[in-house]
């Protein structure tokens, strides 16, 4: 997979993360990846989410499972 297809496949995977987030008043973009490291931006109530660590699991093994290597998606304060 070539990283312009990796790419997309990360977006896709948060853009179908995104309603889910937003319904309780969070939202989540993506900044870019370095290496093995997605890196993305947590807003709303995301910021002070006791589940927030529990979302970017769910949304680490959805992205794992289409592009099949590990990962790691990591929030930045940006």
């Amino acid at each position: 997979m070539s990283d312009d297809e990796m790419l997309s496949v990360i977006a896709q995977c948060i853009d179908e993360a995104r309603p889910g987030i937003q319904a309780d008043g969070g939202d989540i973009a993506l900044l870019g990846v370095k290496g093995q490291r997605i890196e993305v931006k947590l807003t709303g109530k995301c910021l002070t989410c006791a589940l927030a660590g529990q979302t970017l699991g769910a949304l680490r093994k959805k992205i794992m499972q289409r592009i099949d290597r590990p990962l790691m998606v990591v929030p930045v304060m940006a």
